[in-house]
């Protein structure tokens, strides 16, 4: 078949081929031995485009050279992020599958690389079906302990993402075994993170204990790849249930804890941020609130982000515009992340942008709103959320209950000082330090 369709290719098409053969394996290496060219966001389509050429000649590259130059498109693009220019993520995930497939009928492992491209397809999507098969495909193709261990805490993360427990923690039951072996103690911080999230909005207490074994486990082995970022995780989340106590102030230092050990994920940055201005936004400074909104705000349009990360993000300025007292740019935030959070499936997302909206009303003395706004939530509550296990579903709906009468009550603290945020970074103009 691929000598016909040689044969059939023009003289003109055999001499872009060629030259494409010529040129490219030279670019590319030359790209994969300079990372730091591709340091600026505004580079990232100059290396799309080199991916797009490594697809042109992706028969006579060398595997290395393909896997290199994918793990360098992976970390810049997760890292460092896209440029605001670049409009061709479609094109760019095509390629990336096409490079991956070529690698794995050479035989070269792919698991991990599945992985990254999934961790990419989150950026617009965290329940579409194409990021789901990604990590299916990683799971099926994982060769070592390590990438299965792997492949699976990936699935169970995507599972919980989907509001899907029961596969969440069916990955979870195939990974109990794997990481008691002695050789694979290292993935103990993220397993038991892993576990609290799958437990997170149903039953607290225990998802709390699961995190700070995670922490527990984790900081011995701080060096290990993805520890640190596990642990960092797990602060993160015990800083939420700390803000969910009222100990805002400890809140903020967790999440100050858990940053200061994340990895360079702009994502992961971007999350830290609205969590800092969601505490600060009620119990904070104005000022201090509206600096972590615009970074946060800064870092999701850097890595691209499209998913519901916008969402939540946007319940937070609702929260803002509220404590200003603009109900006007309030209302626009909040109708906007409901959108977004509907048009990527986010059930569990849009129950709290619909408390958030709740808020509103009540402010807006719109008093007979609120009962389509309550149908609403709680057919998406029963449809989507709620567990199928009768105990636990009645301690997932009491746990929901509190958090939503929370977020309705939530406002600015009566009195005293307001709470200074331990970030450590310039909050007032001029350049942040990081």
């Amino acid at each position: 078949m691929e000598d016909r369709a040689a044969s059939a290719m023009t003289v003109w098409q055999r001499e872009v081929r060629e030259e494409a053969e010529e040129e490219y394996p030279q670019r590319i290496a030359a790209a994969v031995a300079h990372p730091e060219r591709y340091a600026d966001p505004e580079r990232f389509p100059r290396l799309a485009r080199l991916l797009g050429g490594a697809v042109m000649v992706r028969k006579t590259l060398p595997p290395q050279l393909t896997q290199a130059l994918l793990g360098l498109a992976f970390e810049t693009v997760l890292t460092v992020g896209a440029s605001s220019r670049f409009r061709e993520h479609e094109e760019f995930g095509r390629s990336v599958q096409a490079l991956i497939d070529v690698l794995e009928a050479t035989g070269t492992p792919v698991s991990g690389l599945l992985l990254s491209a999934a961790r990419f397809q989150a950026l617009f999507a965290n329940g579409d079906q194409s990021r789901l098969d990604l990590i299916v495909r990683a799971v099926d193709a994982s060769r070592t302990v390590d990438e299965r261990i792997a492949a699976l805490l990936t699935m169970s993360r995507s599972r919980t993402d989907i509001s899907d427990y029961q596969g969440a923690r069916a990955a979870l039951d195939e990974c109990a075994g794997l990481v008691r072996q002695e050789s694979a103690a290292h993935w103990r911080a993220e397993y038991e993170h892993s576990l609290g999230l799958s437990h997170y909005y149903a039953d607290p207490k225990r998802a709390a204990e699961h995190f700070e074994k995670s922490v527990r486990f984790g900081q011995p082995v701080l060096g290990r790849p993805g520890v640190s970022q596990a642990v960092a995780s797990s602060l993160h989340y015990l800083g939420r249930f700390a803000a969910e106590g009222g100990e805002y102030a400890r809140a903020l230092e967790l999440f100050v804890e858990g940053e200061s050990l994340s990895d360079r994920r702009l994502t992961s940055h971007g999350f830290y941020h609205q969590r800092l201005a969601e505490i600060l936004v009620a119990h904070g400074t104005v000022e201090e609130a509206a600096h972590h909104l615009a970074r946060s705000q800064q870092t999701f349009d850097q890595a691209a982000q499209r998913s519901n990360a916008l969402a939540l993000l946007g319940g937070t300025w609702t929260d803002f515009y509220l404590r200003t007292g603009d109900l006007h740019q309030a209302d626009d935030a909040v109708s906007q992340a409901i959108e977004q959070s509907r048009k990527e499936k986010g059930a569990r997302i849009e129950l709290v942008l619909l408390a958030k909206r709740l808020r509103l009303l009540l402010r807006q003395r719109r008093l007979g709103a609120p009962l389509v706004l309550l149908c609403r939530a709680a057919w998406l509550y029963m449809r989507y959320e709620l567990d199928c296990n009768p105990v636990t579903a009645l301690r997932q709906t009491l746990v929901v209950a509190r958090q939503g009468a929370r977020m309705v009550r939530s406002g600015a603290s009566p009195g005293g000082q307001p709470l200074v945020c331990p970030c450590g970074e310039n909050h007032r103009g001029g350049e942040d330090a990081e």
